[in-house]
């Protein structure tokens, strides 16, 4: 059962959690979520969060690097040691032994050496790989309540996954509770004032279920592991110990831990986090003792969990504590455990079990004796626990409201069976919980208490010996009375975010500050998606605290909808054989095809932009509806719900769709940075590009339509569904179009990869571009550790088949259920086709925006705008588009194998795209063109070449200068949104404090 169980595969490693350490100085009122003062008093929510935080650092006590006190030194009691905490946790850990035999230590089986992964939860709302893993405090208070949340987990990849991949991925459900918790494990930190952290240690366990458990195809390389799969459990536990903390030598650094832990089969009786076996607990908690064990007991041998029972040196090696004895209650030897089993190297190996023979049964309760120390360990026979012990519950509204009412499950067991219990006893420390007075389980062990918060506040929910962190959230139901024209930036800043921004240092250093507007109104739908109260269980959501009370999340969906309504509606005026290709032979015709790639994905991406942009958003949609220009179901159909849940329609997929072909044109430049040549950034002109692109397609920007969407799926369209277009076995290669389609275009520059030599001239490890958006959730399914790098043939050959995945699909992982682009287009085809709609009026979801807009005029395959306001407005759009690519630009050309996702420049590219980019272009479309029944729309037109400035300190210069004059020409337009000016002003800002410039620069 559970880690008794074989066989078993044993971890060791490091763990790194950034446990944000701010709400534990008890400046925190959690009655009311609010930022105290030294004396007790709030502090002032209009005032800037960087002064509370000069607060708290003046604050004493202080101390050195030594843990001493020390008036001068950097750590402040009052921020603790990483106030800037993310609440990321993450592990660096690899299978160190096996065992198919009880007690039989394997280092030779094919898995040892082999990486084990916590991962967090893919992310839908952002598409996202490489998610962390979370932890947090269930009450700030308490040292006993730090939860993790682990949301994937995976073992047996060697190196990058797509170069050796993982044997098993899964995913991970609830959160896991601190166990087994033992004050004096380390050695003796002396007078340090963590010393009582860096001695603890803690125990966590988390199951993977069946069905939630995915074998991969490699996983047969392995005999033991082969055998974990068809050994028929449920399926898998890990239990794994967190201890030896490193004293922190700095200020907000993150803080390792000593990692070991076994991964086993797992059976439906067990418990998901709580170790299984018999309990044994220390009779006496000292200096030296014994602390928490578990043990199985069968016929013929003893197995016992140790992970955490002995005290142990700095190195994490036992102390000796002599022969350990385990005996009934009544005296009689059940086995002995001879010091040099836990003293021995296989100790260390198997992570804290040792299993030796059985000498007699054990039908009465039993003692575990050290026997040079004469320190004990005696069995909890009644062992109650829960999986859910670490609980958040919403304040009622009222207390007869069980809306928000916590069922939670009770697994009783009787000397490490599950076993019927009666009247077990269920009390709250501080009667903040409504709680029965008794619980029964069934003859299964299980039970099920309802718990109801009564006030604010954490406490101990006691079950028998058991035991749940519980914390009742404020009562904030006052803010569902705000009505919805009264949600401002300031009302929602003073109610919800203040508290965060002062507590919490992490958005503004790591993400953006919640105090800046531009970025607030920017970013609403996905902070509220983030904060949506359905996703608490997730990793992602935010925050990661979990302090988040409903009805401050739905003030958020109200501040989002505030967003989203127009300040005017424009009401829209009615208007199988293949040929073969050359293939690439030479290294200079490689990074031709791969520029005229870069290309391909750039415009693609625009125009599906474009026809994103010409759906009205969900605001203006909800002002059609009210109009009796649309019916509730073509709103839903066109922009779904608005963000509230992921249904945000037609317009959404374009969006999504766009956002993965601008990862394709980053993982195509990331192929070219990798072959030493520079990031390119094309120029697209909708007039010409037909005649430039190495593949006979139709590429204009255009409004949603069955036109359109008919090119789209043409565009995406799978190689095997192209027809025979040309004739001949080989196209020349000075055809105009050499490639009958996109599928074709990477299949040539897939073999080109493998066939011409000596490509690659980065370094192993630099391959850049690292980010993790964007990506699909079959990715992250067997990929988790994904995030576009490219420094070899085998992850430029992986690159090609993302690309290849998301358009066609059907190359990753054949038959998966997600849609490609091209099935995507099949369906918007499909449901514009089907659409409701009115005979005398037919529906139309998009204005009429004209077909390749200009600023330019004389040219037959564009259309010029010619309305001062809209032309005024395309020119600001253009130079914003401009610096979004001269950012993308100038990161690969100042530092081309640094994290994208990590970089101010490509972050301030991001902002670019979202902050200024994408309002202007849904304030293009409602504007009149000039051409009577057209709307203008965003040109995507380029007066110069993006490239990087060779020296760093002129190119923030250059930035500066234009981001200011975007910032003020923006200003001058009564049309153009304030947010958009005020993005370009704060990245202005930024780029001048980064470069030391003055504002007279």
């Amino acid at each position: 059962m559970s880690v008794f169980d074989l066989p078993r595969l044993h971890f060791r490693g490091t763990a790194t959690s950034h446990l944000p350490t701010g709400p534990r100085n008890g400046l925190v009122d959690l009655t009311t979520n609010t930022a105290l003062t030294a004396d007790g008093t709030a502090f002032p929510v209009e005032r800037d969060a960087a002064e509370y935080h000069d607060h708290l650092d003046r604050l004493g006590p202080r101390y050195d690097a030594t843990g001493c006190v020390n008036a001068d030194g950097p750590f402040s009691a009052a921020k603790g040691t990483n106030f800037a905490g993310s609440g990321h946790f993450s592990i660096d850990a690899r299978i160190v032994a096996t065992e198919m035999r009880a007690g039989e230590i394997d280092t030779a089986d094919p898995v040892v050496g082999r990486a084990v992964d916590m991962w967090g939860h893919y992310n839908p709302y952002l598409a996202t790989t490489a998610n962390r893993a979370r932890v947090f405090d269930v009450d700030p208070t308490s040292d006993r309540t730090t939860t993790l949340v682990v949301g994937q987990f995976g073992f047996g990849r060697e190196g990058r996954s797509h170069d050796v991949g993982y044997l098993a991925t899964g995913t991970v459900r609830g959160f896991q509770s601190p166990r087994w918790h033992n004050d004096f494990h380390g050695p003796d930190a002396g007078d340090h004032w963590l010393a009582t952290g860096l001695r603890r240690s803690v125990v966590h366990q988390f199951a993977v279920t069946g069905e939630d458990l995915t074998w991969l195809d490699d996983s047969d390389v392995s005999p033991v592991v082969q055998r974990l799969r068809e050994s028929g459990a449920a399926g898998i536990v890990v239990q794994f110990a967190l201890s030896h903390l490193a004293a922190p030598t700095a200020p907000d650094q993150p803080g390792r831990w000593l990692l070991r832990g076994t991964i086993a089969p797992w059976h439906q009786h067990e418990l998901r986090t709580y170790p299984a076996g018999r309990l044994l607990l220390p009779e006496v908690e000292e200096e030296g003792a014994l602390h928490n064990a578990s043990v199985e007991v069968t016929d013929d041998r003893v197995t016992l969990n140790l992970i955490t029972a002995l005290p142990a040196f700095s190195s994490g090696s036992p102390v000796d504590v002599g022969d350990l004895e385990l005996r009934t209650v009544s005296g009689q030897l059940v086995t002995r455990v001879p010091r040099q089993a836990y003293l021995g190297p296989d100790y260390d190996l198997a992570c804290g079990l040792v299993t030796v023979a059985a000498e007699s049964p054990a039908d009465e309760g039993l003692r575990l004796v050290a026997t040079d120390s004469r320190m004990s360990l005696r069995e909890q026979e009644v062992n109650v626990q829960t999986d859910d012990a670490s609980l958040v519950l919403e304040h009622p509204r009222h207390p007869g409201d069980a809306d928000y009412d916590a069922e939670v499950v009770v697994r009783s067991y009787v000397r490490g069976r599950p076993c019927a219990v009666r009247g077990i006893t269920v009390r709250s420390d501080l009667d903040l919980v409504r709680v029965p007075a008794f619980v029964d389980t069934d003859d299964t062990g299980l039970g099920r208490v309802v718990l109801r918060g009564r006030k604010a506040g954490t406490t101990t929910v006691r079950l028998g010996d058991g035991c749940a962190a519980v914390r009742v959230l404020p009562d904030d139901w006052r803010l569902d009375e705000i009505e919805d024209d009264e949600v401002t930036f300031e009302l929602v800043h003073r109610e919800v975010f203040a508290f965060y921004e002062r507590m919490f240092s992490f958005m503004k250093d790591e993400v953006f500050s919640l105090a800046d507007r531009c970025k607030v109104e920017t970013y609403a739908k996905l902070i509220w998606q983030m904060c949506d109260p359905r996703n608490k269980a997730m990793t992602y959501y935010m925050p990661p605290t979990r302090d988040l009370s409903e009805p401050k999340a739905r003030l958020l969906l109200k501040y989002l909808r505030a967003q989203q309504k127009p300040d005017a509606v424009l009401l829209a005026t009615p208007v199988e054989d293949r040929s073969g290709h050359a293939p690439i032979t030479t290294r200079d015709e490689l990074v031709r095809v791969l520029r005229e790639a870069a290309a391909v994905e750039l415009a693609v991406m625009l125009q599906y932009l474009y026809a994103a942009y010409s759906v009205p958003t969900h605001g203006a949609g909800v002002e059609y509806v009210r109009l009796g220009v649309w019916t509730p179901e073509q709103l839903q159909l066109a922009c779904g719900d608005g963000g509230e849940t992921l249904d945000e329609g037609i317009r959404s997929m374009l969006l999504t769709i766009a956002r993965e072909e601008m990862i394709h044109f980053l993982l195509v430049n990331n192929i070219l940075v990798a072959l030493g040549e520079p990031f390119h950034v094309p120029r697209i002109d909708f007039g010409t590009i037909n005649h430039e692109l190495p593949v006979p397609l139709d590429f204009s920007l255009e409004r949603l339509g069955l036109g359109s969407v008919e090119r789209f799926t043409l565009i995406e369209q799978p190689e095997n569904l192209v027809g025979d277009v040309r004739r001949g076995d080989v196209v020349a290669s000075n055809t105009p179009h050499p490639y009958a389609s996109l599928s074709e275009l990477y299949a040539a520059i897939r073999e080109g990869l493998q066939h011409i030599p000596d490509l690659f001239l980065v370094e192993k490890g630099r391959g850049g571009g690292e980010h993790h958006l964007f990506l699909r959730e079959s990715i992250n399914h067997h990929h988790p550790d994904y995030q576009l790098e490219v420094d070899d043939l085998p992850s430029a050959l992986f690159a090609v088949d993302v690309i290849t995945e998301q358009g066609e699909g059907g190359v990753l992982e054949p038959g998966a259920d997600e849609e490609s682009h091209y099935t995507s287009f099949l369906r918007i085809g499909q449901l514009l086709r089907e659409a409701p709609s009115d005979d005398a009026q037919p529906w139309r979801p998009a204005y009429p925006v004209m077909r390749n807009p200009t600023l330019r005029h004389g040219d037959p395959a564009m259309e010029t705008a010619t309305d001062p306001d809209a032309r005024i407005v395309m020119e600001l759009f253009n130079r914003a588009y401009f610096l979004t690519l001269q950012l993308m630009a100038q990161h690969f050309g100042e530092r081309p194998d640094g994290s994208l996702r990590r970089s101010d420049l490509m972050n301030a590219a991001i902002d670019m795209m979202t902050g200024l980019m994408r309002p202007l272009a849904e304030l293009l479309v409602t504007m009149p063109s000039g051409r009577r029944g057209r709307t203008a729309g965003p040109s995507f037109e380029l007066t110069e070449q993006p490239a990087p400035v060779p020296r760093p300190d002129v190119a923030r210069r250059a930035l500066v200068r234009r981001l200011d004059e975007l910032a003020a020409d923006c200003a001058k337009s009564a049309l153009v949104p304030t947010r958009v000016g005020e993005m370009a002003a704060f990245w202005a800002d930024h780029f001048r404090a980064q470069g030391g410039i003055s504002c007279s620069t």
